[in-house]
């Protein structure tokens, strides 16, 4: 069945001065990504912005409240039939860009359309041929078929530098945009209260990607040293390893509304991203512009991040922080100094207009 979730609508554009549309395209509306999107409809309001996923707009913790769409609707379904229902749905809107999310939307999208009569934007939110968690075989035909699809996209708007590196595909016109992450946060928050056992924060879905062992590992390397050190984290997912990370005495909170995923990021001494793979994670985006002290893995996906932001030996640098956090949060605001929702803005704006009209104007703003 094809229905719309949401009516919230206002009439098909047609001539000069009527509102840009924008329909973006996820296999599911859930964490980092849902988070994503939420932000990039709020920092383009000069658009309006309709979502088409599988999972509902309220789905998980508090994302609809964090959105600004004009409408939504829902796909089903084998992959035949999400391909026509983006179709169908594209059909009856008619947006000016159609910014495809994720391998799977992505895939479905540039199946289901093309790019000369329907500009198609294409954020990948890390490419699968970054996972670890697969043989090298699979990674290859993952790039193999990002390949292909590039020939049928418009514009690739990445999320990192890295992103946007992998994303000069050979024999794709397709233009690169750098729109970078963006973690705006209210200005009334939890603070930490002196004199209490220090807080470890780790968080996500609970996933191989995210690689909650990983975390746990640290975590029991660090209590021999903090023997009173509390671990949290923040967001929930596979039931075996959710179970697993309570069993190494690690609190996990389950999906939260943001404003209670912020204030227990707030309060926390230390948060370690301990994902294997990633695009660009909002969390450490988050966490950075809550002052809290911030250490990734030495993984591929930071290679642009310094060596002591990512260190080879985490329960050393974890204790280093632990004890002296200003450096690393300085060094962290440095790096991203341009991840700002004016950057956003601009950006968004730029990968748009060029997916409309190569070397416009952008939508609700001056090019960069």
């Amino acid at each position: 069945m094809m229905h719309r979730v949401t009516t919230t609508r206002t009439t098909a554009h047609e001539g000069d001065g009527a509102p840009r549309r924008v329909l973006h395209v996820v296999e599911k509306f859930s964490s980092g990504v849902g988070s994503a999107i939420a932000q990039y409809s709020r920092s383009l309001p000069s658009a309006e912005h309709f979502l088409l996923s599988t999972t509902a707009v309220d789905a998980e913790g508090d994302l609809a409240d964090q959105a600004a769409f004009a409408g939504t609707y829902r796909m089903a379904g084998p992959v035949p039939a999400k391909i026509r229902r983006i179709r169908a749905v594209a059909a009856e809107l008619r947006p000016d860009v159609v910014h495809a999310h994720s391998s799977h939307g992505g895939a479905y999208t540039r199946l289901a359309l093309r790019r000369r009569r329907q500009p198609i934007v294409y954020t990948p939110h890390c490419y699968a041929f970054e996972r670890r968690d697969v043989a090298r075989p699979t990674r290859a035909a993952f790039w193999g078929i990002e390949a292909l699809l590039a020939r049928n996209t418009t514009v690739f708007a990445a999320c990192a530098p890295r992103e946007e590196r992998l994303s000069r595909w050979p024999g794709s016109g397709a233009r690169r945009v750098l729109v970078p992450n963006v973690a705006p946060v209210p200005a009334h928050l939890a603070q930490r209260t002196p004199g209490e056992p220090p807080v470890v924060v780790g968080g996500g879905r609970i996933s191989p990607q995210k690689d909650p062992g990983y975390f746990a590992a640290v975590v029991a390397e660090l209590r021999r040293a903090r023997p009173e050190l509390r671990a949290v984290w923040l967001g929930d997912g596979e039931p075996d390893a959710r179970r697993a990370l309570e069993r190494a005495e690690v609190e996990v909170t389950g999906w939260l509304p943001r404003a209670a995923v912020l204030d227990r990021l707030a309060a926390a001494d230390l948060y370690l991203h301990s994902a294997r793979w990633e695009g660009f994670p909002l969390m450490v985006a988050e966490a950075v512009a809550l002052g809290v002290p911030t250490l990734v893995r030495p993984v591929p996906s930071f290679d642009d991040v310094p060596g002591e932001l990512r260190p080879a030996d985490p329960v050393a640098a974890a204790l280093t922080c632990l004890a002296d956090p200003a450096a690393n949060v300085e060094r962290w605001r440095a790096l991203l100094s341009g991840n700002t929702v004016e950057s956003q803005s601009r950006a968004l704006a730029e990968a748009y207009a060029a997916a409309v009209v190569p070397d416009s104007h952008p939508i609700g703003g001056g090019s960069r």
